[in-house]
């Protein structure tokens, strides 16, 4: 799995996350919670309303038919419900329905017959009007249905159409019932079990932000301390040890690999006569200055350095001009050593060659560094050189752009069987 480095090193973005997905999740669920129950408690409403009406329906109904059946048959059948109610058994029929409506403090009572006839109203004038509306028809095929009316100058009204079961001309009953006769008991009911969910997910909500921050809060410090100490491991090893570390994230190891590099090899010259006749804080105080100069010089040309041993500075440097950039980095060095004025100079050697990258030691110690044969040459040139001398090889320095004709010498190399033809370099 390859591993991301750069999202490895940022805190992990939890807050963000958390407001980005979790609360507009959490806001969503609340208002679909709302929206539920809302829209469940309005079709719970709306049926027992209607649940109501069908049953008023049926109790005017069975009066009706405890007056006189056989009227009320009649009367079901009749296209002509005015003469009907003219007669003395129809008076007793109206006399009923004039009670129960209101006995059961209906507001309006209407009794449809085929086609949307009226058998009866409140308002006896429509009687034997014809009234074919769509909620009607629908109640004549057998479903109760509701519509919602705001009177002009009164309050909303359900106009409630039920069939009446047992007619045999499919009887329609209209009932009027006012809005706020069973919502306020109803929405006592729904409004605490709506609550109830919605207060809940708040309350997770803001108890989620809560742990949330206090994790972003510890994300955010061990991150800070995980980038601290990466840089201060940068500086304790080089950047090569330091990206190699985090190209084997994951892995479990760091690999080793075979590059050309340019050696640079710095060493203070006289250092061991130095350090008998000064105290530890001077020598400490000069080796900050000194190999501080190097270091900066070999950065600043975007070299590596590989490690400090004592007195001694071991960098390379990597690509197409890599001697060019080592050598400029070895004359700043020394130009600064000058210009700092140190009891001690140094000499440097540079080399070109393959080396090959990475640890060696024992399973719970290890060392990262550059090994080779071109290491221990660059030691070797570093060795011949004087103080406030650079000594490359001679390809190196024509690398570097150095036309060392007549300025060449041979040299013997500790463990090579070959001399090297050197040049050196003074400012």
């Amino acid at each position: 799995m390859k591993t991301d480095l750069k999202a490895f090193e940022s805190p992990y973005p939890l807050r963000r996350k958390f407001n980005v997905f979790i609360v507009p999740l959490l806001i969503l669920l609340t208002v679909l919670i709302a929206g539920v129950m809302s829209a469940g408690s309005t079709r719970i409403i709306k049926s027992i309303y209607l649940e109501v009406s069908q049953n008023r329906a049926e109790i005017i109904a069975r009066a009706l038919q405890e007056v006189n059946e056989e009227v009320w048959r009649d009367l079901q059948q009749t296209r002509a419900p005015q003469a009907l109610f003219e007669t003395p058994q129809g008076q007793a029929l109206l006399k009923t329905l004039r009670g129960e409506v209101k006995e059961l403090g209906l507001s309006h009572l209407k009794i449809y017959g085929k086609g949307g006839l009226l058998l009866y109203s409140s308002e006896e004038e429509e009687i034997g009007q014809f009234d074919p509306s769509l909620a009607y028809q629908k109640a004549a095929t057998g479903q109760r249905s509701l519509v919602e009316k705001q009177l002009p100058d009164g309050p909303k009204l359900y106009e409630l159409y039920v069939p009446v079961s047992g007619s045999s001309h499919a009887v329609v009953m209209e009932l009027y019932e006012p809005v706020d006769y069973l919502n306020a008991l109803v929405w006592q009911i729904v409004i605490p079990a709506t609550l109830v969910p919605v207060l809940v997910l708040i309350l997770l909500g803001v108890g989620m932000r809560k742990v949330v921050g206090r994790a972003q809060a510890d994300i955010d410090y061990r991150t800070d301390l995980l980038s601290d100490f990466r840089e201060r491991l940068e500086k304790l090893v080089s950047l090569e040890a330091v990206q190699s570390l985090r190209s084997s994230a994951g892995k479990g190891r760091v690999d080793s690999r075979r590059i050309n590099a340019t050696i640079l090899f710095s060493d203070v010259r006289g250092f061991t006569e130095f350090c008998e006749k000064e105290t530890p804080e001077t020598v400490v105080s000069f080796l900050n200055q000194s190999l501080g100069a190097v270091i900066d010089a070999v950065r600043d040309q975007q070299g590596d350095v590989d490690k400090m041993i004592g007195d001694a500075v071991l960098a390379h440097f990597q690509g197409p001009d890599a001697q060019a950039r080592a050598l400029a980095a070895a004359q700043r060095a020394q130009a600064q050593l000058k210009v700092l004025g140190l009891p001690k100079g140094v000499g440097i050697g540079i080399f070109t060659g393959e080396v090959v990258v990475g640890t060696v030691g024992a399973a719970n110690r290890m060392d990262f560094t550059v090994i080779g044969d071109t290491v221990n040459v660059a030691s070797r040139l570093c060795s011949c050189a004087a103080e406030g001398e650079i000594v490359m090889d001679v390809a190196s320095a024509s690398q570097a752009g150095i036309n060392s004709h007549g300025d060449e010498e041979e040299v013997s190399v500790k463990g090579r069987d070959r001399s090297l033809r050197i040049v050196r370099i003074r400012e």
